[in-house]
């Protein structure tokens, strides 16, 4: 696997406006995957951003055109990176959660979005890590995950009626759509707020 290594606020900026350079016209998701990709390229762990090599081509290819050609002093690397992510491969570690939280997005997505399928694939994954969602995908806050899971997901978000914290919540609904007990997201358990959320079923 590569190396993670410690990047500041600024290095993901640099790389999310760099591939913001290449977006193409109205594309609702190019912001949010230009800081998923741009922070995982910023750490140099591609795999981070939750996408498959494949899907990650495909986001690369439908939302930033020219990007794996540019000759951006920034973008230098990602030809590189890709191909040793290519050989790499995505490692899943949680195989039964994140096909349960797939199955769960699917079946609310709202149609007619190309990227929804890909925007599933970060969530899934982002859901293992041991943050906030919002954190863990370097957002700005909370309101840019229900601003993004309000695009794709509208009906999911509306059964969020006692308003916890989306990673729980889309923990939560995962089980439910399964017909399982209750479990929180893998990630939750080694967040700094997980007696919070699991003890009083906490919102923010």
């Amino acid at each position: 696997m590569n190396a993670v290594v410690a990047n500041s606020p600024q290095d993901t900026a640099t790389m999310a406006c760099a591939l913001l350079r290449h977006a193409a016209p109205g594309q609702p998701d190019a912001v949010f995957f230009a800081t998923v990709i741009g922070k995982s390229l910023a750490l140099r762990d591609l795999a981070r951003c939750g996408l498959a090599p494949g899907e990650l081509d495909e986001a690369l290819t439908q939302l930033f055109p020219g990007a794996q050609d540019s000759r951006d002093p920034a973008l230098a690397k990602l030809p590189a990176q890709l191909a040793a992510y290519a050989a790499q491969g995505l490692d899943d570690p949680q195989p039964g959660f994140t096909l349960l939280l797939r199955v769960l997005l699917d079946a609310y997505g709202a149609p007619g979005c190309a990227s929804m399928p890909l925007v599933t694939s970060v969530l899934a994954h982002a859901c293992l890590r041991p943050d906030h969602l919002w954190r863990d995908l370097g957002l700005s806050g909370r309101e840019d995950v229900t601003a993004l899971l309000t695009r794709h997901y509208p009906e999911l978000v509306a059964r969020n009626t006692r308003n916890l914290r989306w990673k729980q919540f889309l923990a939560y609904a995962a089980c439910e759509h399964a017909g399982l007990p209750a479990a929180a997201a893998p990630g939750c358990a080694a967040c700094e707020d997980h007696d919070f959320c699991y003890g009083q079923a906490g919102a923010d």
